[in-house]
């Protein structure tokens, strides 16, 4: 293998509140403030019309999992009338379990790794947007009354880890006692997924739940994303470690139109995944909730062969997944509004506005409905497969 959310949370206005932002890979030393940051004017306030559900805390490199299944539940509460108002009228919230993807995922690259015996394959606990949907499809989903919530993390990969090893010494890659074996680990610190389960009195399968109850459809969403070195509007592989089992479909455009996508989803009510750099220090050095490029990093402004050079010499990486659930403009200037998974603690109560600059050069693909791509660009992609 290669390097391969009627329940609407609306927040009143706020000040912004300078608070530890923690990244998925924080720098090793924040640089000094800098004076431009005095003269940055971010949104200052929380709002959103995009529904969307209440900020989590990951453990774990789970951000795509939190993310994608943070899409999906903004998905069915803007997509299913009946689902958002028996919510409200319990005064309750859309609460999928976001481990259940972890456990299958876990499961899956076992698989694989077996298959390839243990030669280019990888069991990190990273993952990408479409590995959620493909897994939801495959699994369905449950609620997290469903399924537990894994404590320990570290010691859980400490023995998936030790299964491999094991696996590495004697050779044998026997696919179906691998998998039995990871799964055993994965039933004792997460749960064994359940085959059925109740929701409202009626007994139905994850499948099921995902499909007919929420009324999703996994394969309705699009990764996009935007480097010379693939096919302008055709499909191909983002070449990311996270991309484990090696995943050529997303679509390619140039940056104006990833940037436009982005903008016309979020204002017509689509919730976006962003796969970003959060581990840039203009993500993390000013503590105030902001993701900001610093002058010296695109001295002209981002465009599209600094994105590529950036990607190219790993100045840019995959290291974290957020959902942006607005988009607002201040001084000439888009700002997304992202929800991300890192508790209320950190950022703005949960929440970060990564400015226009940073989105364009830091952020390596989104995922998004088909149905927020304007029609033009739609055909474009259908066309290419």
């Amino acid at each position: 293998m290669r390097r391969s959310m009627h329940s609407f949370v609306a927040l009143a206005a706020i000040l912004a509140i300078p608070v530890s932002v923690v990244g998925q890979s924080a720098p090793q030393q924040a640089p000094e403030p800098e004076a431009f940051f005095d003269d940055v004017h971010a949104p200052n306030w929380l709002g959103t019309d995009i529904p969307h559900t209440s900020i989590k805390r990951q453990r774990g490199g789970s951000c795509w999992s939190f993310s994608t299944v943070a899409m999906l539940e903004s998905e069915a509460l803007r997509t299913n009338e009946t689902l958002a108002e028996t919510l409200a009228a319990a005064n309750s919230e859309l609460d999928l379990a976001d481990y259940y993807p972890v456990y299958w995922a876990y499961v899956e690259k076992a698989r694989e790794y077996a298959r390839r015996g243990g030669e280019n394959a990888r069991f990190t606990d990273g993952g990408l947007s479409h590995d959620v949907t493909w897994l939801v499809a495959e699994y369905g989903i449950v609620p997290e009354s469903e399924f537990a919530v894994v404590e320990d993390y570290g010691a859980m990969r400490t023995e998936l880890n030790a299964v491999l090893e094991h696996h590495e010494k004697s050779g044998d890659w026997d696919e179906a006692t691998v998998v039995s074996e990871v799964r055993e680990v994965l039933d004792r610190h997460l749960a064994p997924p359940p085959e059925t389960i109740t929701v409202n009195g009626r007994s139905m399968t994850p499948v099921e739940y995902a499909t007919d109850y929420l009324g999703l459809d996994p394969t309705a969403y699009w990764e996009i994303t935007s480097y010379t070195d693939l096919p302008m509007y055709g499909r191909g592989e983002l070449d990311v470690p996270d991309n484990w089992w090696d995943y050529d479909g997303y679509y390619n455009v140039p940056l104006e139109d990833f940037r436009r996508v982005t903008n016309t989803a979020l204002d017509a009510g689509f919730p976006v995944v962003f796969d970003m750099d959060w581990g840039d220090p203009g993500a993390s050095w000013n503590g105030a909730g902001l993701a900001v490029l610093p002058p010296e990093a695109a001295p002209g402004g981002p465009d599209q062969a600094l994105r590529q050079t950036d990607f190219e010499t790993g100045r840019t990486t995959d290291d974290h997944l957020v959902l942006a659930v607005d988009r607002r403009v201040v001084d000439g200037h888009d700002w997304y509004l992202i929800k991300n998974s890192h508790g209320t603690g950190s950022g703005r109560r949960g929440y970060v506005w990564v400015r226009g600059d940073y989105m364009a050069l830091r952020v390596l693909a989104i995922m998004v409905h088909r149905d927020a791509v304007e029609p033009d660009l739609a055909m474009r992609f259908e066309a290419a497969g």
